[in-house]
């Protein structure tokens, strides 16, 4: 089973607000993303939530669909690793075999992109990684297999899982670097997020 963890407890400091609640067109910008996994070829999603967020930016269209489940993280505030560390245990709790990692501010995230991951990954038979890269720079979503859990698990603070792909060995990671930046922009802040609506407007 490879399991979807929607880092999705974010404290929306430099936002100053709850991004994913911010609406992009006729979506909220925590359900974009959401909605594109849940097409992708992926068994599971775990949305790791934050436990005040009152989660109006769910798709009503999904929220029954059986394909995802929402988990309030209490210990979110301390820092990226604790939310990341809360989703793979919920992931080992089910059974998963390999996990990928989203950032729910990446709006423009695709199922084809997604799908690619998998099938590097069951393709590969000592692969540990299976990384989206842009400009070089390995970036989320990226695939780890069970061999990384408990190297995931001993993260701290605000340490994300990319420190883990540079400690890899050559083959055990696959890097596929991607020419369309897209995918790859997040809302950190006002000006991220007026940037994305921009594009949205010139995208129709």
């Amino acid at each position: 089973m490879i399991v979807g963890i929607y880092l999705a407890a974010g404290q929306g400091r430099r936002m100053g607000r709850n991004k994913l609640a911010m609406s992009l067109g006729n979506e909220y910008v925590g359900s974009i993303a959401l909605k594109i996994i849940l097409q992708s070829r992926l068994d599971f999603t775990i949305v790791v939530t934050n436990p005040s967020d009152e989660l109006i930016w769910l798709p009503p269209s999904v929220a029954d669909n059986g394909r995802y489940s929402t988990f309030p993280c209490f210990d979110a505030q301390y820092g990226q690793s604790y939310s990341l560390k809360f989703g793979v245990k919920k992931a080992m709790e089910i059974g998963a075999e390999a996990i990928i990692i989203f950032l729910a501010d990446q709006p423009f995230i695709s199922t084809k992109l997604i799908n690619e991951l998998i099938s590097h990954y069951k393709k590969g038979a000592n692969v540990n990684v299976v990384a989206s890269s842009f400009n070089h720079i390995p970036r989320p979503p990226v695939l780890f297999s069970e061999k990384s859990f408990a190297e995931i698990l001993n993260l701290q603070g605000d340490q994300g899982a990319r420190k883990l792909i540079r400690r890899k060995k050559t083959g055990e990671q696959i890097i596929i670097e991607f020419a369309d930046c897209m995918p790859f922009i997040d809302i950190d802040n006002e000006e991220d997020f007026l940037r994305v609506r921009q594009l949205l407007d010139e995208k129709g």
